[in-house]
């Protein structure tokens, strides 16, 4: 097996990006109020037992992680280009988020308009991932 090498700068600026996405994307300027009616709460619900330490790290985490994957998919597949990124990126998000969260809203009766949002979320962040990684590989 080859030795993979992976620009883990690169990795940090996407879980920095991940987390300023999700920032706006879930504020009241964009999605914020949507999202609160479709999981049927109030920010005073979400506020209660909040570990905001606890939730950010772990969130910042996974979005290294997610952005590691691709990296790692993109050199295994010598991907380079920012198209590539992309293409791999996208049919990530696809096959594996959209495909499990599709999965999950049905047996959870979640309405379309979470699914969309949650998963409209997630395909920004991972083709923004690519996009910044098919520069940097």
């Amino acid at each position: 097996m080859s030795e993979v090498t992976i620009n883990y700068w690169a990795i940090l600026f996407c879980g920095i990006i991940g987390m300023v996405f999700g920032y706006l994307w879930y504020s009241p300027f964009l999605f914020g109020k949507f999202w609160l009616s479709a999981i049927d709460k109030t920010e005073d619900e979400l506020k209660k037992d909040f570990k905001p330490i606890k939730t950010f790290g772990l969130t910042f985490l996974s979005n290294l992680f997610i952005a590691y994957v691709i990296a790692r998919l993109m050199v295994l597949t010598n991907a380079s280009t920012i198209e590539e990124g992309i293409r791999i990126s996208f049919l990530c998000w696809l096959g594996f988020t959209f495909a499990t969260n599709f999965i999950n809203a049905q047996f959870e009766k979640k309405e379309v308009k979470l699914l969309l949002i949650d998963s409209g979320f997630h395909m920004v962040v991972t083709i923004t991932y690519g996009t910044i990684l098919g520069i940097f590989i």
